[in-house]
């Protein structure tokens, strides 16, 4: 690793652990397992060391509906009021982790937008599978 992403990486752990310290926890980027773990153990962290309010920033295109899901459930979970702030663009599954807290303890910045849609999926395979499934 070159001098310059090691000093980035640091930087960036050093921004990530005064975020934590602040019970504020940054959700960037596409919403896959890895990102809904890291959120799932930050948030069980958090509550387990106190009560307090968690903040949640969310920017996200959407992604993966399951691991939104999880991160869902995790901010219902939690005995902590979870304060959600939605910046940049909120969309899909990331509008479904929008809506998890109760609509009091759900903010907006300025520029942000939002997307929702509605379920797609198919199924695919041999007609009497098909037919089942139906």
């Amino acid at each position: 690793m070159s001098k310059d992403k090691k000093d980035e990486k640091d930087s960036m752990g050093k921004l990530e652990e005064l975020f934590l310290k602040s019970r504020t926890i940054m959700l960037y980027g596409e919403i896959n397992q890895k990102v809904a773990r890291e959120f799932c153990t930050k948030i069980q962290l958090l509550a387990a060391e106190s009560d307090d309010d968690i903040n949640v920033f969310v920017n996200s295109p959407g992604g993966h509906v399951e691991s939104g899901d999880s991160i869902h459930d995790m901010i219902k979970f939690v005995k902590p009021r979870v304060k959600v702030i939605g910046t940049g663009w909120v969309a899909s599954a990331g509008a479904l982790i929008y809506a998890a807290p109760p609509v009091e303890d759900r903010f907006s910045l300025p520029n942000t937008r939002y997307m929702l849609h509605q379920p797609s999926g198919g199924v695919g395979g041999q007609a009497s599978d098909i037919s089942i499934e139906a």
